[in-house]
């Protein structure tokens, strides 16, 4: 499905000499090549692809950097084809490779676009879209490193233009899942509904027992108007710093309970919802 070279025509021996590491998701089940500066594949990408639940057809990943959403996604879900979207050639690049090192090659597609100029024959054709956007406010304390401020700060693009562009790639009725900081998830649900996108269920990711939620993942399914929902979530790590049981299952493959109360799987089945169980 994916050519040896993205789109720009750029592969790895064409990216300009940078420190990179090699470094391991998943329980080393998934193997990432990213650079030493800038922005870096962290829990985020793991638990924003464990929130996915069972499903096949056709993944968008928005601003996917050097992969690791689509690479979890693509190792867990094996019947799933992910479109991986990413603005810089460089980590598109990267991307690339890493789903060649994975194995991956047939079933991850990198396409070097701006979110808000991608290809037409994108426009209403997925079965869920997932992102990890740019979340914290342009004002705020701005990275050192130019790759690091542009995947933090999103200087260039609007949390408007990541909703804009997830809603218009996905099917009808297709659902969208974002992870954000907890203090701009109001923001984002005002966002998804101003653009048609509605039926919000809130997942809490808690750093600790005793602490607020630093992130949320927040899903929502196009051109539905329903009502929404919180779960408990999940609390990440342990007193001593260490992963919870919970949050450990998950870094090494395990699947996120992300799913509405108010749909049983038994209606979706019925239903046919987008061949997603979760």
């Amino acid at each position: 499905m994916k050519s040896d070279k993205p789109p720009s025509g750029k592969d790895l021996a064409d990216v300009p000499l940078m420190q990179v590491t090699h470094d391991h998701l998943l329980n080393e089940a998934v193997k990432v090549t990213q650079p030493v500066d800038g922005y870096r594949v962290g829990s985020d990408a793991v638990l924003l692809a464990a929130s996915i639940g069972t499903m096949t057809g056709r993944v968008l990943d928005l601003g996917a950097g050097v992969g690791g959403v689509c690479l979890c996604l693509a190792q867990r879900l094996v019947e799933l084809q992910v479109t991986a979207v990413e603005k810089n050639a460089d980590m598109a690049a990267l991307c690339n490779e890493n789903a060649t090192q994975n194995g991956l090659q047939n079933r991850i597609r990198v396409l070097t676009a701006d979110i808000r100029e991608m290809p037409p024959v994108l426009a209403g054709s997925f079965d869920h879209v997932v992102s990890n956007p740019p979340y914290h406010n342009s004002h705020g304390t701005r990275p050192r490193n130019a790759d690091r401020a542009l995947a933090h700060m999103g200087e260039e693009t609007d949390m408007v233009d990541w909703v804009k562009a997830a809603v218009w790639a996905a099917k009808p009725r297709a659902k969208i899942t974002f992870i954000c900081r907890a203090d701009r998830v109001p923001e984002l649900i005002s966002l998804f509904r101003q653009n048609g996108a509605g039926e919000t269920v809130l997942f809490p990711l808690w750093p600790r027992h005793s602490s607020p939620a630093g992130r949320v993942i927040v899903q929502v399914r196009r051109d539905v108007d329903g009502p929404g929902a919180v779960l408990p979530g999940i609390v990440l790590h342990r007193d001593d710093g260490g992963f919870t049981d919970v949050a450990a299952q998950i870094m090494a493959g395990g699947q996120l309970p992300l799913i509405h109360p108010a749909r049983p799987l038994a209606n979706r089945r019925r239903r046919g919802d987008a061949g997603d169980e979760a």
